[in-house]
Order: C-alpha cells, then structure tokens, then sequence
C-alpha cells in the first residue's frame, strides 16, 4: 500500500520518462496512412482556426463535430508561432508529437490503474504489454479524438470510486472530482463515451455501501454538475465557431444513432466488435485478457465491466472501427497484465516472446510499409509550392477522397483539389465514384480532351485551370494515360503506397504528375 501510495503521489516519474521516449520513437515510425479523421477532422480544422485557411468536411457543415479536439492543435499551432516555429515541417508534425506525448501519459494512466487493482508487478507487465500491442503502436501517436477519449478514461477510472464504496475516505472527495472532470473531457471528445460512463456511474451507485444521502449527493451535487458544465463549456466553444448556439452532442447522436447516418461510411453487424474488432486490435493478448476477466470477475471485475459495456454500446450503431475500442483497450491490457505478471519467470519470458514475434512484425508492417504513398507525397508537394513550382490549377489529388491530408501538411496556401465524396451532394455527383468507375472519362469531362479541343481563347483558359500536379494510383494513371499524354502530362515521381489490397483493386504505387504548362501554351498559340 505504501508503495501504491509513493507511485500515486505525483506523475514525474521515471515511468513517464521512459514511456515518452518511447512514444517519441512510436511517432517517428508511424508514417502511413489509417483513416482519414486522423487529419481532415483535427489538424485540418486546427490549421484553418489559426491560418485561416484549410478544408473543413461535410461534417462541419452538418455541425457534427465539437471544437474541443481541433483546439488541441490550435493551441499547439500558436504556441509554435509564438516562438517562430511556422514551418511547414513544424504544422505537419506537431500534431503527432502531441499525441506521442498523449500515448505516453496513457501509458502511465495504464500503470497507475494496474497499481491500483493489482499491485506493483501488474503495473510493470502493462507497460510491457502497452509497448508491444500491435493496436496501440500503430494507432495511439495518431491525431485521433478516440485517443484522446481513450487517455482520459484511463486516468478517470484510476480515480474513480471502485468496489463497494463511493471513496469517502481522505482524499476521497478530490479523487472523485478528478475522476468526473475526465470522464466528462472523454465524453466531449467522443459523445458515444457516455454509455460507458453512465453505465459504470449507475453500478457505482447500485453496488456502494452507502447511504441514500450519500448516493443522492454524489449524483446531484457532484456528478450531474460536473457533466452539465462540461457540456456547457463545449456549447460554449462550438458557439464561438459556428456562430451560432448548437447542440453538437445532440446533433452526433440524432445523426448517428436514431437515422443511421453513420451507415454512409459501411456498416457492419450487431456481433462485428465481438467477432472481429476486439479480438483483432487484442490479437495474442486476448486469451491473457479472457483469463484474467474469469479470474478477477467477483473481487475485481472493474476491467471487464469497462471493457462489456464499450463493446455493448457501440455494437448498436451500423458503422465500427476498430479504433473506435481504444477507450477498452486500456482496461484489457490490465487485465492481460495480472495474468502475465502472476506467472513463473520461465513461463512469462516464453509468453512474452511469443507475443513479439506476433505483434512486433505487424505493428512495424502496417506502420513503415502499408499505405504509406499517401503521407510520403505530401513533404513532396509541400516542397514543390515552396519552391512556387505549384501553378495553373494547382494540384489535383485524383485518388479516392481524403485519401491524403491537405492543408496542415502543406501549410501554403495554393490550390488544391480532391475528389469529393460528401454525402450531402447532390445525387450522382460523386466525384470520386465516377472516377473510380473511368479515369479518362472523368478527366476528360472535367478539363476537355486536349487543351486545344476548341477555339484560342478557350484553349488559353483550359491550360491556366488545369492542375500544375496530378497525384492519382497506379491503376488509375493507366487507364488515364491518353488524357494524360494529351495534356503533356509527364511522370515527376512515384512512392510505394502498399503491397496487398485495401478496398478496391490493389493500388502499389502512388505517381505525380507534372503538366509541361509551356507546351500546353504553345499549342494555344499555333492554334490561334
């Protein structure tokens, strides 16, 4: 208890030293592409609150995303020009470093929560575990709301009031606050939290040995407070920047759970996180998590109870991601560790020796090599529009959309183009379906067959607003490659996006096309 107690007591620890070289390494590694609100619903939206420029989604327009999260990197963009740091370099990767620094406090809200529950050699083996989980490498460094999510209900349940009492003891009261305060920061950053956190605040009340007056003050003087201002602080933000008083929160779960919105990005079925997501972000450390919900499911049930209330919850919504377990996979690992750290010396070297070999490969794969094409291009282009080499009609990413990240990785302000799929379109105006089905069609239609299809001055206009750069796969620039030829379209550079496929037919490399503008030019004038 009394090394509980020397742990607990502040957080510049060792172990937060050694957990944050860690995730700086973690973030350096990291260089390849996962989803697309990794960039386009946090450091895209940041850059255009302190730039003023940068693309913001159909999303943003439906009003169903807060503020709080793109405000983290706001803050982290104005502290960086504060100092002089305004490079492009800088914008691209500050976001990952906060989140590096993020992972790492995580991983002390695991140890802490260890300690907690299981005592000095738990916490240890979940820092082992949280290192060498394949999920958690590949995912945590990246600029997710679900990570933040994930950090503060960690750290909120190793402050809240666990077994039978309500933590009246010393310090109680505080500790309560502290465990409110995050579980309301998790639900800001990710409305859906709230079905762990009500659950939980109900068993809470339901199992503690207390009074009615006790509970009752708790709930009403405690709890709901804290909720109301989080969600009046979040009102308040979002009514800053949308002009206007909105309910963000009711706007997410009207859209996405009672019309189904959220179907548009696919939809999966009801036992999808049990059969598929759980076990997969899990991988080898599941039987060690399984065994040890059995073990501690009377003394100490808090990570199952955590970990069945998430995967419950978000089974009803059409559309899941495995990111979207992040908030769980903390408590997992917890429940992993007590089984791993309860072993024989022999026994826990061999366990984990297995679990490198079956997560390190995996995590270093998906982290160096697959999807890579689409971040490696932009330092790249960002390079090009330095230089001011990027003209006409700027750039064109003809690849399926938000495939790349935009502005917060180019950080000039040129123009660029994607093909857009916002389901708040108009019937048949995807742009990216229609190319996917014919490049050349598509291309063709947007810009003409040659720029000297018809008279002189049309052909003048044709050559100024057609892209300087064409980014677009393999495949695609194959099928494209009369429209690219007739346009003097010529190959500037070429980058290993992926070697097995991802959703539609296998795309290995990503191209960038340069137009020769000067030839485009001279057949407007020949044609005069």
């Amino acid at each position: 208890m009394r090394e509980a107690r020397r742990h607990a007591s502040h957080l510049l620890t060792s172990v937060l030293a050694c957990c944050l070289i860690f995730r700086a390494f973690n973030a350096v590694v990291v260089r390849t592409f996962f989803n697309a609100d990794e960039f386009w619903q946090g450091p895209e939206i940041a850059h255009k609150i302190v730039y003023g420029y940068g693309h913001a989604t159909w999303e943003w327009r439906a009003k169903l995303r807060g503020y709080a999260h793109p405000l983290i990197y706001a803050l982290v963009y104005k502290l960086g020009d504060a100092v002089g740091a305004r490079s492009a370099w800088f914008v691209r990767h500050a976001p990952r470093a906060t989140h590096a620094a993020l992972s790492g406090t995580h991983d002390v809200g695991c140890y802490r929560l260890a300690l907690r529950l299981h005592g000095d050699a738990c916490a240890r083996a979940v820092i082992v575990l949280r290192f060498l989980n394949w999920f958690v490498f590949y995912c945590e460094t990246r600029s997710f709301s679900n990570c933040v999510e994930a950090c503060a209900t960690t750290w909120a349940l190793t402050f809240w009031p666990l077994g039978t009492t309500l933590g009246t003891g010393a310090g109680g009261r505080r500790r309560r606050f502290k465990a409110l305060v995050l579980a309301a920061l998790a639900c800001v950053m990710r409305p859906t939290s709230g079905v762990l956190w009500l659950a939980l605040g109900v068993r809470t009340l339901i199992k503690a040995k207390a009074t009615i007056g006790e509970k009752a003050r708790f709930a009403a003087l405690e709890a709901a407070p804290t909720a109301l201002a989080a969600l009046g602080a979040s009102a308040c933000v979002d009514r800053y920047f949308y002009g206007e008083w909105t309910c963000v929160v009711c706007n997410f779960v009207r859209f996405n759970v009672f019309e189904g919105g959220s179907a548009i990005y696919g939809s999966h079925p009801w036992h999808w996180y049990l059969t598929q997501g759980y076990p997969a972000v899990m991988g080898t450390m599941l039987p060690l998590a399984a065994i040890g919900f059995w073990r501690h499911r009377a003394t100490k049930p808090e990570a199952f109870i955590a970990t069945f209330w998430t995967i419950l919850g978000y089974s009803f919504a059409a559309h899941k991601e495995f990111r979207f377990l992040l908030p769980c996979l903390g408590v997992s690992l917890v429940s992993a560790a007590s089984v791993l750290s309860s072993m024989t010396p022999s026994r826990r070297r061999f366990v984990v020796a297995a679990l490198v070999v079956t997560n390190v490969p995996a995590a270093l794969y998906l982290s160096v090599w697959h999807q890579a094409g689409t971040i490696a291009v932009m330092p790249h282009i960002a390079r090009l529009a330095k230089s001011g080499l990027i003209t006409h009609g700027g750039v064109l990413f003809a690849t399926p959309c938000h495939q790349t990240p935009f502005y917060s990785h180019i950080h000039r302000e040129i123009r660029m183009t994607f093909l857009d799929c916002s389901p708040d379109r108009a019937p048949g105006e995807d742009d990216s379906a229609k190319f996917t089905a014919d490049p050349h069609a598509w291309l063709e239609q947007k810009y003409g067959a040659t720029p000297s299809a018809n008279d002189a001055h049309a052909c003048a206009v044709a050559a100024a607003l057609a892209p300087s750069r064409l980014v677009l796969f393999d495949a695609d620039a194959l099928r494209a490659s009369a429209w690219l030829a007739s346009w003097n379209f010529t190959l500037e550079a070429d980058f290993h996006h992926a070697h097995v496929e991802v959703d539609r037919e296998l795309q290995r490399r990503l191209l960038v096309y340069a137009r020769d503008a000067d030839a485009a030019t001279r057949r407007c004038e020949a044609q005069e």
